[in-house]
């Protein structure tokens, strides 16, 4: 069994300092094989916002596998959003393009689905392109093949959620669904909506696991106070304890877990 602690949405430069210091200590105590940050994780995509990010990251013990989301191209350097957008985040944190972590039999990969413009007025929303797509559909299903259990991590959701936010799937979000469903991706960690959530996936059958990740440490919540969640995934099956910052710590809901039926997740009695 593997434990990812998925955190999303941490926005600094619009920190909840208080929670700040509990998810340090929540996560020490955690110990997690893995942390996947699923984006914005920065306000602004400003240096020194960037900066905070990489230190609360680096002491983090064991591997991190973080992606970029829409707040982390700069918001205001307009010419190093359209030229460069995302060398900050680089220089900072790390690629920003796909990543892989192998784990034992569960392999999570990392994928950027944020973009410096878009052809419509709100940018914020996402965009695969196909040729990515593909990629990652290709580099899933050799993990497959090698008998491992493939999650993907990317900032936008791949299914419709609450409040705006959620009001739209990631571009090419219904052909990245088919392919990745195809290729053998059991579950997907999104973030973005600031509201945590998990569920069979309907539009693949329930062949796969959404997994959402509310704001861990921002004040920009969205009905749901700071929160992160902390996943025991296998072979054959998926468990989330999600947890929930009470004022001066995060405490833990029960966990709802699932399993693989004859390829379908279902949830575990």
């Amino acid at each position: 069994m593997v434990k990812i602690a998925h955190l999303s949405d941490l926005h600094f430069g619009r920190t909840h300092e208080a929670a700040l210091t509990a998810l340090a200590s929540a996560l020490e105590a955690a110990e997690p094989d893995l942390t996947v940050v699923t984006g914005d994780l920065t306000q602004s995509g400003r240096r020194k916002e960037f900066a905070e990010a990489a230190s609360f990251l680096s002491a983090l013990d064991g591997p991190v596998l973080a992606v970029p989301g829409n707040h982390d191209a700069p918001v205001y350097n307009l010419i190093l959003r359209f030229f460069s957008p995302w060398s900050r985040y680089e220089k900072h944190i790390g690629a920003a393009s796909l990543q892989r972590v192998v784990l034992g039999d569960v392999c999570v990969i990392g994928v950027n689905s944020a973009r410096r413009a878009q052809p419509r007025l709100n940018w914020s929303y996402g965009r695969l392109s196909r040729r990515v797509v593909d990629e990652v559909s290709h580099l899933a299903k050799a993990e497959q093949n090698a008998g491992r259990t493939v999650l993907l991590a990317l900032h936008h959701p791949l299914v419709i959620g609450p409040n705006k936010a959620g009001a739209k799937i990631v571009g090419n979000g219904e052909y990245a669904l088919r392919s990745f469903s195809e290729s053998g991706v059991k579950a997907v960690l999104t973030g973005h909506v600031h509201l945590s959530a998990i569920s069979p996936v309907t539009a693949t059958g329930g062949r796969i696991l959404s997994v959402q990740a509310g704001t861990a440490i921002s004040t920009r919540q969205r009905g749901e106070e700071a929160s992160f969640g902390l996943l025991d995934a296998e072979r054959d099956s998926i468990s989330l304890m999600r947890y929930r910052f009470t004022g001066d710590r995060f405490l833990s809901d029960p966990p709802a877990a699932y399993r693989l039926e004859s390829g379908v997740w279902r949830p575990a009695l």
